[in-house]
């Protein structure tokens, strides 16, 4: 699993001193955050918009989230690609995107993303 800390400033040249000591009570296991991505996008979004199992854990403000990448996928063509990500915090359970509340704004990004995929995907031969 990949670990980033989002709040760390790294200097342009010259020395980066990580000191790192975080402690966080992770009540949402990988798992849950992707299923309450799923049922957010599924409710919020589209059925086609989903959350896979997160790879990547967010420290920021002292705070672990879980990242998880958003899918859009097609019936029988299965997932088509990535369209965001949506962070879940790991105590609360509550779901970010940057840090900030979902909005309209960022499931319209989403759903814009999606609608791209969908219009450059060939579908493969069922013959």
């Amino acid at each position: 699993m990949r670990v980033i800390f989002e709040d760390v400033a790294a200097p342009d040249v010259g020395s980066l001193n990580l000191s790192v000591q975080a402690t966080s009570d992770m009540r949402i296991t990988a798992v849950r955050a992707r299923q309450l991505v799923g049922i957010f996008t599924g409710n919020h979004i589209s059925t086609q918009i989903h959350g896979i199992t997160p790879e990547e854990l967010v420290v920021r403000e002292g705070r672990a989230y879980w990242r998880v990448p958003v899918i859009f996928s097609m019936g029988l063509q299965g997932q088509i690609g990535k369209i965001g990500t949506i962070d879940v915090d790991t105590q609360s359970g509550d779901l970010t995107i940057c840090g900030k509340p979902i909005d309209k704004t960022h499931t319209q990004g989403m759903l814009d993303n999606a609608r791209r995929l969908a219009a450059s995907h060939t579908p493969h031969s069922t013959n």
